[in-house]
């Protein structure tokens, strides 16, 4: 289960279906800021709300799963269809479109007064897998770092979007590892109840 990041709006439980956006007239592209982070992320505005991306799969039924699980989590999500698959996002009801606060000349490990999270350059440091969760049968992506298991947040493009969005799970007092992947970073969350599935 994703862990909450920070306020959400209630969602209404009796619509577990994310909406799919089909038209570009039912959106506008844009970039957010929110609170406490240091960069713009990617968003789309609708009906007036801002949803961040947390991620582009190609299958309509993945995306699917994906809004579900946001849904399931407390979180409002729309999906967009785009050229090449669907995006998933979350609503952001604290995010803003001013220029984002900027802090160069601060080290980051500063700025967050926290330590940074490891980042983990090799596949020999993690197994990937998939996992199951107590109260799901859905199959989540997953790494196995020290045997424990940390499910899938968010692919981010660069180091110190990484770092940020680790230091807010730990903010929180949710283990969190870091990995690289193919076009980026990947911010994975400690599932401690996770139960693997046998492929």
């Amino acid at each position: 289960m994703l862990p909450p990041t920070r306020t959400q709006s209630p969602v209404n439980q009796l619509d577990l279906t994310p909406k799919i956006l089909e038209s570009r007239d039912q959106y506008r592209s844009c970039h957010i800021c929110l609170p406490g982070e240091d960069y713009r992320a990617a968003a789309v505005i609708v009906q007036g709300k801002y949803y961040s991306l947390v991620k582009v799969v190609q299958d309509r039924s993945r995306s699917l799963e994906i809004g579900n699980r946001l849904i399931s989590a407390g979180t409002e999500a729309v999906i967009t269809q785009l050229a090449k698959g669907y995006a998933i996002w979350r609503l952001e009801p604290e995010a803003y479109v001013d220029s984002c606060p900027r802090s160069p000349s601060q080290p980051l490990q500063t700025a967050i007064d926290l330590p940074p999270c490891k980042i983990l350059e090799s596949r020999n440091d993690y197994k990937a897998c998939h996992i199951s969760l107590p109260d799901s049968e859905q199959r989540l992506a997953a790494v196995l770092v020290d045997g424990q298991h940390y499910g899938l947040l968010k692919v981010v493009t660069t180091q110190q979007q990484a770092l940020m969005l680790a230091a807010r799970l730990q903010r929180k007092e949710v283990g969190a590892v870091i990995t690289r992947a193919a076009q980026g970073y990947a911010i994975w969350f400690l599932e401690p109840n996770a139960v693997v599935c046998k492929d």
